[in-house]
């Protein structure tokens, strides 16, 4: 029989008595590279000029790392048909052993962000689980294609390649089916 350490114990009574939440967890894990949402509300920028509104993502790309989790959790709603499960249980694998394979994210954003780092590999099965179903319960956003590939896109489209302002800021490629409309030109 094994014996139990008092370090142990007090572990094992602290992990049981303090839970993070997922709000914890986010800002301990996630937030130094994730925006809980976009700098600016979709309102304002709608209510912009194109040339204005292009230069104005492409002056908050260059502060961002990842994209805005807002963003994140929509697109994998979308993917997953709002199946809460599989979003969970894509998420607890994913932060585990993030991969260009298993990516959701737009194409371009490999390319301009890189991969994330494996940061659930130190997390506990509790955390993961309660940051899975954090992601999926507190956003609300829902996935606008249209919006995804003019934003990330531009709007002209020539040979497949993209135009705007997006261009300047690394987005060179936008091949039929990756704009998140499945046709170049954001229609």
């Amino acid at each position: 029989m094994k014996k139990i350490t008092l370090f142990s114990l007090i572990a094992f009574v602290t992990s049981t008595l303090y839970a993070q939440t997922g709000t914890e967890i986010f800002q301990s894990k996630c937030v130094a590279c994730h925006m809980l949402k976009p700098m600016m509300d979709k309102t304002k920028m709608k209510a912009m000029k194109q040339e204005d509104r292009m230069a104005m993502k492409e002056k908050m790309m260059k502060n961002m790392k990842a994209p805005p989790m807002n963003k994140v959790s929509a697109k994998l709603k979308h993917d997953f048909k709002n199946d809460k499960n599989t979003f969970t249980t894509f998420v607890k694998e994913y932060i585990v052993h993030p991969s260009k394979e298993k990516a959701h994210c737009m194409p371009m954003a490999i390319e301009r962000f890189g991969l994330m780092p494996a940061i659930g590999q130190g997390m506990s099965a509790k955390d993961l689980n309660t940051i899975s179903n954090w992601l999926y319960d507190n956003f609300t956003d829902d996935w606008d294609k249209s919006e995804m590939s003019k934003m990330s896109c531009g709007t002209s489209h020539k040979n497949g390649k993209c135009g705007g302002a997006m261009k300047k800021a690394n987005m060179k490629k936008c091949s039929a089916g990756k704009c998140g409309t499945g046709k170049c030109g954001g229609k």
